[in-house]
């Protein structure tokens, strides 16, 4: 007997999982619950799932799978309490009754462990030191003190409104989140994934440093869907990467530009991955306005990446693929044009129609499904409909779960009101000074996401340092974006990074050579927020020539950054040559009309002075 229900937990599991995922598109399409509602029956699921998987690990009833069960249906039981308590538990937040505080301090430490199962020991412990302090902050002297709390206090403005783990946040993922990480499973499922990248390899894998091309091009546009890295890495990297090594590619290259570009899909427009909502939200303003501001600093991203290659593949003389033995692009269209409607449908619906990204990412499935019965190969049947249905489910089980704690950290900091106070010493540290100010958020961007997701980096950051941006003068949308920018190319920065540790496992590479490698070719990309805090042209702030002159200007910049980096334009570059690219790369950050013409100058004189004399040798890979 016991032996059997061990055996039945994983159909437990896809069986709770699809009803999870069900849940979220009928409320998607139909009308979502109240708040608190939503949340709750959110929470629970992911509780659930997180608990019912530990114990699907365990091939025998011991005490640890007996712990996992009941883990999974405590967090039922405080779901269905929440759910039909809601309301009076808001009226009684100041005199809660010791039910609600059972239930808040239970929910409370499933979610410290469950969070810990699901993405490791960083996030919990970070959670916990704002927990102690909370409790204990109010024996600390001067500014970072604040009036003290009893334990019940606390426990009851985390869990019984929403302030904390039930909040904005968790909103967030309850709806948009969740609902765009099913849309990006069925798109695997239905075959869209290897379209995009047949499609890019067929445009440009026969040209020099094509194979390379194709795999950011392809990676970005999945990665945009999927919201992380990792996983992007693992589904797009599998194809991108032997292609790339059947050119010529080191293994190491090869894995970095597979990370590199798995990570910028995250800040690629009109997805942008999970956080892009929560910007959304936090600012109080339409997603699609997140997304139009993104969309140059992407574009910059990507360019640098391609600029990236192309100058490594002159320099090896890397050539493409022999066009016999690229995809043909017509037949390619021809077979699976229809694989990309759901996407196209979901940008004219948020971009041109104006609906709510919840409204168009349900008709987004919806299509998704439907066009997978135009051909035989790509039908989502009933079988592959569940299975895709679990699989998204599970997949968004470390989005809901890190939006959930940070509930937790979020519900602290507004208790304490220790956010205003941080950003406050923040501005104290910078002595006023904008750049040092810009550079303290990018350190604590970075050095934060090595041990959290983006999402997660993202939250903290958003209450601790964008408001002391704000408080400089900087554009609200442009602080948060910096934020949210550095906790994204946190994934690629050694010695923690999550996406180049995920290549070098397709690779059979180091994964610090490799995470180094990513960090190079991504460097360009750590100079583009300063570019837009300075020049918020890059967001579409301005006329339009203003934009257009800010765009060339910040691509030429990039280019002479790469090129500096790379040690190659037509042939080798000095030292000498390499060091004047890099300043004017710096000087093209800046708006203004001097530094842009001081950049231009320098960057055509060395363009003039390599292509002197007779062209190097290309190295040989």
């Amino acid at each position: 007997m016991s032996k059997r229900l061990v055996q039945a937990i994983p159909k437990i599991m896809g069986t709770v999982a699809v009803a999870m995922a069900l849940f979220q598109v009928l409320t998607a399409g139909f009308g979502t619950l109240a708040s608190m509602e939503q949340r709750c029956i959110h929470v629970g699921f992911a509780l659930v799932l997180i608990y019912l998987h530990a114990a699907s690990k365990r091939e025998k009833p011991d005490a640890a799978w007996c712990l996992d069960i009941l883990c999974a249906l405590a967090a039922a039981a405080i779901a269905v309490y929440v759910y039909l308590n809601w309301y009076d538990m808001a009226v009684r937040i100041m005199f809660p009754k010791a039910a609600d505080l059972l239930a808040g301090a239970v929910l409370i430490v499933l979610v410290l462990d469950a969070t810990r199962r699901r993405v490791g020991w960083a996030l919990p412990i970070i959670t916990l030191i704002f927990l102690a302090y909370a409790l204990f902050g109010h024996v600390l002297p001067g500014q970072l003190g604040h009036r003290m709390y009893g334990w019940k206090q606390v426990v009851a403005s985390l869990t019984m409104n929403t302030e904390g783990i039930f909040g904005t946040v968790t909103g967030v993922s309850a709806t948009y989140i969740f609902l765009f990480v099913l849309f990006g499973t069925l798109l695997e499922y239905s075959g869209a994934a290897r379209f995009f990248v047949d499609l890019s390899t067929g445009a440009l894998g026969h040209r020099r440093g094509g194979t390379a091309v194709a795999a950011a091009v392809a990676s970005g546009v999945f990665g945009m869907i999927s919201g992380s890295p990792a996983a992007n890495v693992m589904t797009t990297g599998s194809v991108t990467i032997p292609l790339m090594k059947r050119t010529g590619y080191e293994d190491d290259f090869a894995g970095a530009v597979e990370a590199s570009a798995s990570t910028g899909g995250q800040i690629m427009p009109p997805i942008m991955g999970a956080a892009a909502f929560i910007i959304a939200e936090t600012l109080g303003i339409p997603y699609i306005q997140v997304a139009l501001a993104a969309f140059i600093p992407a574009v910059l991203y990507y360019g640098a990446i391609i600029f990236m290659i192309l100058l490594h593949s002159k320099r090896m003389n890397i050539q493409g693929l022999p066009k016999e033995q690229c995809p043909r692009v017509w037949p390619v269209l021809k077979n699976g044009f229809y694989l990309a409607f759901p996407l196209l449908l979901l940008v004219f619906l948020m971009a041109v129609m104006g609906w709510s990204p919840l409204k168009s990412g349900f008709w987004a499935i919806i299509a998704s499904i439907a066009v997978s019965f135009l051909r035989r190969e790509t039908w989502l049947t009933p079988r592959r409909l569940f299975e895709a249905f679990r699989k998204g489910a599970m997949d968004a089980l470390t989005v809901a779960i890190i939006c959930t704690i940070s509930g937790i950290v979020i519900g602290a900091l507004s208790l304490t009101s220790l956010g205003l106070k941080f950003s406050s010493i923040l501005v104290s540290l910078a002595s006023g000074n904008m750049v040092a100010l810009l550079v303290l958020a990018a350190v604590a961007g970075v050095i934060l996401g090595m041990g959290m997701a983006t999402t997660s980096v993202y939250i903290v950051l958003a209450v601790l340092v964008a408001p002391a941006l704000t408080k400089m003068g900087v554009n609200p949308l442009a602080a948060h974006l910096f934020v949210f920018y550095y906790g994204c190319l946190s994934c690629i920065t050694p010695p923690v990074a999550s996406a180049s540790f995920a290549a070098a496992a397709l690779t059979d590479s180091k994964p610090f050579a490799l995470g180094f490698q990513a960090w190079k070719l991504s460097l360009s990309g750590y100079i583009i927020p300063f570019m837009f805090i300075f020049n918020q042209e890059l967001l579409f702030q301005g006329s339009p020539l203003g934009i257009v002159k800010a765009l060339a200007t910040a691509l030429i910049g990039i280019y002479a950054l790469s090129c500096s980096i790379e040690g190659y334009m037509k042939k080798p570059l000095s030292w000498v040559l390499r060091a004047l690219l890099f300043a004017a790369a710096l000087l093209l950050i800046d708006s203004g009309l001097w530094t842009d013409l001081a950049g231009l100058a320098v960057v055509a004189g060395v363009w003039l002075l390599d292509r002197r004399g007779p062209a190097a040798s290309p190295e040989k890979t």
